[in-house]
């Protein structure tokens, strides 16, 4: 409890620094937010940060995405097909208005957007608001509304790759070990530390692992960056040397292919694992099927 209030603060207690704003290309599709010891870039078109760098080093090798899909475990056998017709494992992003401004010394962004697979109607639709406070914090609100229509999501949230040297991750939420809603009765609510390669579990056929529920905080490190990211409430993550795709597409474990990247996933709630692979249907409780939800998350980027 002590280490989750004394993160909080770190969060907050950034040198203060003046921003400035800058739009570029075709149809303003970029707006630059720079300060002393920051540079983001986003890219309305995607609804996300591009880029992020502090004091000139870059955290995000690639641009950062909003997260629907896990690698389908063994129970997930007959719900993937559900979830693969939905388009959940092929979403796009759809964004209509985007408006930034300057309030209080911090530059808030807005854009409307949607998810959705390529011919098919949208699952979710989101307002979200980027907030870059002059201390350097990102504060994001999320506020979702999905169609009911739709099954159950496998999970949301943000993907973030990450440089490969930031490979030692701190987390107080359930640890040691893999935790998800309905699968952490081994685990305890604590402060842990672990190398990202040990978060993977060698399971016979690549899929879903490594989760970690109920997080007050996470932090990775390493290559002279931090990240630190807090949820408004109990945030689930997942880091990982693989994507998602890669586990996925890869029938055995021998196969698998490493990201060049520290692949970071964010996320408000991912369902629970279950038992449908012998057994009955995920219980109804362990499964993410909110329609209105609002995901806050805030980020701090520190060169170390």
């Amino acid at each position: 409890q002590e280490a989750a209030v004394s993160c909080a603060e770190e969060i907050e207690k950034g040198g203060e620094q003046k921003l400035t704003v800058a739009e570029s290309g075709e149809n303003s599709r970029f707006i630059t937010v720079e300060g002393e010891n920051l540079r983001y870039c986003y890219d309305t078109y995607q609804g996300t940060f591009s880029s992020m760098e502090a004091a000139g080093r870059t955290l995000l090798e690639q641009p950062m995405e909003y997260n629907v899909w896990r690698a389908p475990t063994d129970n997930d056998r007959r719900i993937r097909q559900e979830w693969e017709a939905a388009g959940y494992d092929r979403m796009k992003v759809r964004t209509y208005k985007t408006e930034w401004k300057k309030e209080n010394g911090a530059v808030v962004i807005t854009t409307e957007l949607s998810l959705a697979a390529i011919y098919l109607q949208p699952f979710l639709r989101i307002h979200a608001e980027w907030t870059v406070e002059s201390s350097g914090v990102l504060k994001v609100q999320l506020k979702a509304q999905k169609d009911p229509e739709f099954p159950f999501l496998p999970r949301f949230g943000l993907r973030l790759f990450l440089p490969k040297a930031m490979g030692q991750a701190e987390y107080c939420g359930m640890g040691p070990e893999e935790s998800y809603i309905d699968k952490h009765q081994s685990c305890r609510h604590g402060i842990f530390q672990a190398k990202v390669e040990n978060f993977y579990v060698p399971y016979i056929k690549p899929q879903e692992h490594g989760s970690r529920f109920d997080c007050d905080y996470v932090k990775l490190q390493g290559g002279g960056l931090s990240l630190l990211a807090e949820g408004e409430r109990e945030i689930c993550f997942n880091a990982s040397c693989y994507t998602q795709e890669e586990l996925t597409r890869k029938g055995h474990r021998f196969e698998l292919e490493e990201s060049p990247y520290t692949v970071l996933c964010l996320d408000y709630a991912q369902s629970g694992i279950g038992s449908n692979s012998c057994g009955p249907d995920l219980l109804e409780k362990y499964r993410f099927d909110e329609t209105e939800f609002t995901f806050g998350l805030k980020l701090l980027v520190k060169a170390e």
